[in-house]
């Protein structure tokens, strides 16, 4: 078995957990106690419902002051496991952020990807992910080889999203470093299409 602890890169939509976040969560939790939610802002407010959906522990940044979210949530990750605290697995929703997220982690820890993934397991080849491929209709199981942390990324509605009761995950700051010129774009407006 070579999963020990599990971080789930968390989102927020409307001052809540995503339904993405909640299915990953969901999904961690059967494979580690050890959980962590991951989060781009302040986590003070969500840290309740991600406690109640398996995680025991939420990285949080802070406000991000309209920075954009990867390089920002990519660089603290990196920061948190050079201080010593490396995950097994880092789980990512398929979606824009995540994605983004997910490669700058990658080229930071030069560690491979899985990405467009339907469900994960803790094996004695290790850990592997299943993808589906030619509509579906085949299933391919790939085992990562190297070392962790893995990064991992699912299809939304993968796994269903289900309570366990748990108790509110304490909060950790995770500061982000410096990012030089990276860092510098901000997000100045946003538009929702109706």
């Amino acid at each position: 078995m070579a999963i020990n602890s599990i971080w789930v890169f968390a989102q927020t939509s409307g001052g809540a957990p995503t339904t993405g976040t909640l299915e990953l969560l969901t999904k961690a939790r059967s494979l580690s106690s050890n959980v962590s939610a991951f989060i781009g802002g302040d986590a003070s407010a969500v840290a309740g419902v991600l406690g109640e959906y398996g995680a025991t522990k939420v990285y949080a940044t802070g406000d991000l002051a309209g920075k954009l979210p990867g390089p920002a949530v990519s660089a603290a990750m990196k920061a948190v496991i050079d201080g010593g605290d490396s995950p097994s697995v880092v789980m990512f929703p398929q979606n824009y952020e995540g994605r983004d997220v997910m490669a700058r982690l990658s080229v930071k820890l030069n560690r491979t990807v899985i990405t467009n993934n339907t469900d994960i397991a803790d094996s004695s080849d290790g850990v592997v992910a299943t993808t589906p491929i030619f509509g579906g209709n085949t299933l391919v199981n790939t085992a990562f080889t190297g070392e962790g942390p893995h990064l991992v990324s699912f299809r939304p509605k993968s796994f269903a999203a289900e309570s366990a009761s748990g108790a509110a995950a304490s909060v950790v700051a995770a500061s982000v470093p410096d990012t030089g010129a990276t860092g510098a774009a901000r997000v100045t407006a946003v538009h929702v299409e109706e």
